[in-house]
């Protein structure tokens, strides 16, 4: 590898990778908005301009190779079965489609299955409310939960609590 950073940059990213880096492109993949570049088994970058500071490339590097804007390494997340996702409030959902389209891994979709009986229901006006559909590739990178307007949308860790950072629940209680 080789690469270091020979100084800190001047204006605080909101991440960036070490030369711990072992160019597995795990981070690359699972970024939301595509920031990280950098070939197989090489040294990978943050974009600076584009990173929206969710924190998904931290919680899934294996090696810990990425840093935080105070030069922290975070620790990895582990297994899907313990990272935050989104979690749809349906009776706050107005039905806009925002996290739809905001979602990079196509994790949320529209909930067009009660339509015929809402409408049956007294002339009732109906739309279809947002729903989880592959928590699996959900990152937790809370693109869907920024767009919301209605805070229908909110990112929590596996046990129900909100998820403030990619830091378990019980690492943010030790740091207050």
């Amino acid at each position: 590898m080789g690469l270091t950073r020979d100084k800190e940059p001047e204006e605080p990213m909101p991440h960036y990778i070490t030369d711990r880096c072992i160019g597995c492109t795990i981070c690359a993949k699972k970024c939301p908005v595509d920031c990280i570049a950098g070939e197989n088994k090489f040294l990978h970058v943050i974009d600076p301009e584009i990173c929206v500071d969710c924190g998904v490339c931290e919680s899934y590097c294996p090696v810990e190779a990425i840093a935080n804007d105070l030069g922290e390494i975070i620790n990895k997340c582990g297994s899907a079965k313990t990272r935050p996702i989104a979690v749809v409030h349906e009776e706050l959902c107005s039905g806009c489609e925002f996290c739809v389209a905001a979602c990079p891994f196509e994790c949320l979709d529209m909930d067009w299955s009660n339509s015929d009986e809402w409408r049956a229901h007294e002339g009732a006006d109906w739309f279809p409310v947002a729903e989880m559909v592959a928590a699996k590739d959900c990152v937790g990178c809370r693109l869907c939960e920024e767009v919301c307007i209605k805070s229908a949308i909110v990112v929590r860790w596996p046990d129900g609590t909100f998820a403030p950072t990619f830091h378990p629940a019980e690492e943010v209680a030790a740091a207050v």
